[in-house]
């Protein structure tokens, strides 16, 4: 087994793409961050890694990568690979906060992490991922309509009032609002000529398109603008011929009841741990 660590994303997507491509929908991340650089949504800096490993053969066969200001996200990895990975990763970035995987391996490579580093850890999110069944669209008062500029204010304050109400780590910042809605990937719903939801979509990679983020203010919610604007998206996504997913909090179970009575269904689990320093 061999491990490489890259900062370009023309090599990484050289190196992994056939493993990646094994399995999509569970790369989903890893493949619109791949797509975002390569269709300059954005721009790469000298804090990115990615990480490959691969058989004697020279193929791939798991990946991770550590974004800018971001914790590490591991995709699959091989059974027995994780305390080699968390070694490499440790020496080229170690920094790193936290990490987010799929379950086992997510907790695995916490500990090993934290036994390197001599520091604790503790489980801040449980993740589930859905894929788009049979779409059901809802009938909700109001209309959907693609945000525009002078719509940028009010997403990133959406933005900002969603981060601290579920306690996110991370967000969409005004930058990347700014060029997602010029890129013509972010809707609102509105009723009585005010919007009162929103959900964006990430760039098609590999055939799928995941939807998020997803947001009502909690002046306009229990009147199904959730469900109406991501069954919207959703519908137009599936007439680009492309396959939908979305993420939700394991234990939000209004998401959960929204997005399943529009034909999503789960199909994987993630988590994420964040890395702290040793208690006395």
């Amino acid at each position: 087994m061999r491990i490489g660590i890259t900062t370009d994303i023309t090599e990484f997507r050289s190196r992994a793409e056939s493993f990646l491509l094994d399995d999509p929908l569970r790369h989903t991340v890893l493949t619109t961050i791949i797509a975002n650089y390569l269709t300059g949504i954005d721009t790469q800096d000298e804090t990115v890694r990615f990480l490959s490993v691969h058989d004697e053969d020279s193929s791939a066969i798991g990946a991770a990568i550590r974004m800018a200001g971001r914790d590490l996200y591991l995709g699959a990895l091989p059974s027995g690979s994780i305390g080699a990975v968390v070694r490499a990763l440790v020496e080229a970035v170690p920094d790193s906060a936290g990490v987010e995987g799929a379950l086992d391996d997510a907790h695995t490579f916490a500990q090993h992490w934290c036994a390197l580093t001599d520091k604790e850890f503790h489980q801040s999110e449980r993740i589930t991922l859905y894929r788009l069944g049979a779409l059901r669209i809802p009938e909700v008062a109001g209309t959907p309509r693609r945000a525009v500029e002078s719509d940028i204010a009010l997403c990133a304050d959406w933005m900002a009032a969603m981060r601290e109400e579920c306690g996110m780590r991370q967000g969409p910042d005004r930058a990347l609002i700014r060029r997602r809605v010029h890129a013509g990937r972010w809707w609102l719903w509105e009723h009585d000529a005010e919007p009162v939801s929103l959900a964006a979509h990430h760039v098609p990679a590999e055939g799928w398109s995941r939807i998020g983020p997803v947001y009502t203010p909690p002046h306009a919610r229990r009147h199904g603008y959730a469900g109406a604007v991501t069954a919207h998206v959703a519908k137009l996504l599936r007439a680009d011929g492309l396959d939908v997913c979305l993420f939700a909090d394991l234990t939000n179970a209004t998401a959960d009841r929204i997005y399943r009575a529009i034909g999503f269904h789960p199909v994987h689990e993630f988590a994420h741990y964040v890395f702290e320093a040793r208690r006395a």
